[in-house]
């Protein structure tokens, strides 16, 4: 008996299934769940197959009645089912990434929150064509990244680009004064300020929407990079999170990293204590030989001290005081071009061996004083301690040829020309490094320019020195080689100077326009800010 029943149930649910099914089907349900369930009726034991159980979170659907929620009719069978109610409200609640609406203002100069910040003008040369490129790149970039950039912003006005104006533009979204329901807008600010040569301070600053923290990103880069380096900065500061304390990242240490935003101080520290070391020994082997004794014993350790007091005084210098590499190669550069000048007019001068040592430790302390006081009056880059070192090289052979000149013969080593020579130049090129700055490889390009006008100038004048040489052929051959040198070092100076590029378009000599188009605003709405897209021409008529 037991048996037949259990055998009726299976039967029984057999058939219902297809039914069951599909009533699942016909049934409208607004909160479906993504695997529609069945109503089985229970039963006590079946061993047919049926449907997969409904999850344990889910109510089982009562066939009887349907539900409350979906007052339309029934979709036909086959249709696709409506899609999740829920999901979907939320959305389309949420504002797409490309809704946020973004300004971008026009770059800025100079680099830093001075009151007179202005855009460039043409006539600034290579910085307005640097500003101008590095608009256009971000311009398109906060494009590229999913923002709507307001086009009707036109930048802040003259005196109102400091930060607290920029703050109180981030608040609201337009440019007219902040609404109750105002989400305000991204806001992005980039500055340029020229530095020496080539080379410009990049200065981004990004605020985000209603918010009272400036993101700043501060780089020292050439003039070729500044809007690759631009682009970079900008994704950096819109990437990262605005909800982020300030305090939550570790604080770098000094020597974790390079670079202007975790500088390491004093990096010219080697450079100063090698050449201090140097020079501290140089000093002690010239006091060994102004004593006139030849005794190793006491040049050893003379050696050793003056390389200890030397390098000693170097760290402690470099502790103290901020060294760059700049400062300490323009100090390596007087005392040395100092040390030889002296040693060059003692032996133009036929001092005693003993006592030219003694004129090479003064000369080098004297360019050492000098040198440490033009760093007084500011800091010295690269391109000031190239300068020190190709004026004393130019003065030097400058000097040795006015010499050959003087004297008329080519067999005499011109000791005190080279020696004056030296000084003036050493002098004369620490100067200039205070009034202009100039780049180091244009430096480097106006010797190498003076050294191939020398040759120049000494192969066209060779004919004179062949052969029966007298004191006025020879004082022609150094006259044309000379001249050389001023010629070459003149040519290279114009050929390498920094002639602005022309980026004003021309005159227009008939009727242009051009067309354009795309997102030209937003509007803030209840469910959060919608672009607004137009066409429009714009030219010249």
């Amino acid at each position: 008996m037991r048996a037949r029943a259990v055998a009726l149930a299976c039967a029984f649910a057999w058939l219902t299934l297809p039914s069951s099914r599909a009533w699942a089907d016909d049934a409208p349900d607004a909160s479906v769940a993504p695997p529609p369930t069945t109503s089985e009726p229970p039963s006590s034991a079946t061993t047919a197959p049926a449907p997969e159980p409904p999850s344990s979170g889910a109510a089982p659907a009562a066939p009887a009645a349907p539900p409350a929620s979906a007052p339309a009719a029934p979709p036909p069978p086959g249709s696709a089912p409506p899609p999740p109610g829920p999901a979907s409200d939320a959305a389309t609640s949420r504002p797409r990434e490309t809704d946020t609406p973004i300004v971008v203002w026009p770059t800025l100069t100079p680099a830093g929150d001075e009151a007179s910040v202005h855009k460039p003008a043409p006539g600034d040369g290579a910085i307005y064509a640097r500003a101008t490129e590095l608009d256009a790149t971000l311009r398109d970039a906060v494009q590229d990244l999913g923002f709507a950039l307001d086009v009707a912003d036109a930048g802040p006005a003259a005196g109102h680009a400091r930060d607290l104006d920029m703050l109180e533009r981030a608040q609201h979204a337009g440019a007219q004064s902040p609404r109750p329901a105002d989400a305000g807008t991204w806001l992005v600010s980039p500055r340029l300020e020229p530095a020496s040569g080539d080379s410009f301070i990049l200065r981004i600053v990004v605020v985000a929407p209603r918010s009272r923290q400036l993101r700043v990103r501060v780089e020292r880069v050439s003039g070729a990079d500044v809007s690759v380096r631009g682009l970079v900065l900008l994704r950096d500061l819109l990437s990262t999170s605005p909800g982020a304390p300030a305090e939550a990242a570790p604080r770098p240490d000094e020597s974790a990293s390079t670079g202007i935003m975790a500088p390491s101080r004093s990096p010219g520290r080697a450079v100063l204590a090698a050449n201090a070391a140097l020079f501290g020994a140089f000093m002690a082997f010239s006091v060994q030989r102004a004593s006139g004794s030849e005794d190793p014993r006491l040049l050893y350790p003379l050696l050793t001290l003056g390389t200890g007091l030397g390098l000693g005084s170097a760290l402690l210098v470099a502790e103290e005081w901020n060294v760059s590499t700049g400062d300490a190669w323009t100090l390596a550069g007087g005392a040395w071009w100092g040390t030889a000048a002296g040693i060059l007019i003692a032996n133009g001068r036929r001092q005693p061996l003993t006592d030219r040592y003694a004129w090479g430790v003064g000369g080098g302390l004297v360019g050492l004083g000098l040198a440490t006081f033009s760093l007084t009056r500011g800091k010295a880059d690269e391109g000031d301690a190239v300068l020190v070192h190709s004026g004393a090289g130019l003065g030097l052979g400058l000097g040795a040829l006015t010499d050959y000149f003087y004297r008329g013969d080519l067999n005499q080593t011109p000791h005190t020309g080279a020696g004056y020579g030296a000084a003036i130049g050493l002098v004369a090129g620490g100067t200039l490094s205070k009034i202009a700055k100039l780049p180091a490889s244009r430096i480097l390009l106006v010797d190498l320019g003076a050294g191939l006008g020398a040759a120049a100038g000494a192969a066209i004048g060779s004919p004179l020195v062949f052969e029966q040489v007298t004191p006025e052929k020879t004082r022609g051959f150094v006259a044309i080689t000379l001249g050389g040198t001023l010629l070459g070092g003149a040519a290279a100076w114009w050929f390498t100077r920094d002639r602005a590029r022309p980026t004003d378009p021309p005159p227009p000599r008939a009727l242009r326009v051009v067309p354009y188009g795309g997102t030209i605003g937003a509007s803030q709405t209840r469910d959060g800010a919608v672009p607004a897209y137009g066409l429009g021409v714009n030219g010249t008529w």
